[in-house]
């Protein structure tokens, strides 16, 4: 049951993620010369380091390939999303960064459980 709930959950995070790094995949200058402004520079350099975790990390997690190690990745972007909604932005935790919170505490069970047995990673016999 535990692998059933695993896989059920990597797709649903991996489309989330998939969902909010697309965009950015097909214009990563649009994403760039926001974090330019934000002082992130070079701001294609961080784009990259955004898009890389959501975009294909989401795709990795459906599939069970590395998922704990882009559990990692995507746990960092979370937290930086945290940073910036509650101190940049000061918005309060509802309508501000729950969806960030909610979503590391999925990424967690990922690093912490690894893909499952319903993997690539288990297919494979890799360790992730």
């Amino acid at each position: 049951m535990e692998d059933i709930a695993l896989l059920i959950m990597r797709v649903m995070i991996g489309a989330f993620f998939i969902k909010h790094g697309f965009k950015k995949f097909l214009d990563p200058s649009d994403m760039a010369k926001w974090l330019d402004k934000l002082g992130y520079k070079p701001g294609i350099f961080w784009a990259w380091a955004v898009i890389i975790p959501e975009f294909f990390g989401g795709i990795l997690l459906i599939l069970g390939l590395g998922s704990r190690l882009f559990a990692v990745l995507m746990a960092a972007v979370m937290l930086q999303g945290i940073y910036h909604r509650k101190f940049v932005k000061e918005l309060h935790f509802v309508d501000g960064w729950e969806i960030n919170f909610v979503t590391i505490s999925s990424l967690v069970a990922f690093i912490l459980l690894g893909s499952g047995s319903i993997s690539l990673d288990a297919l494979w016999g890799l360790p992730f």
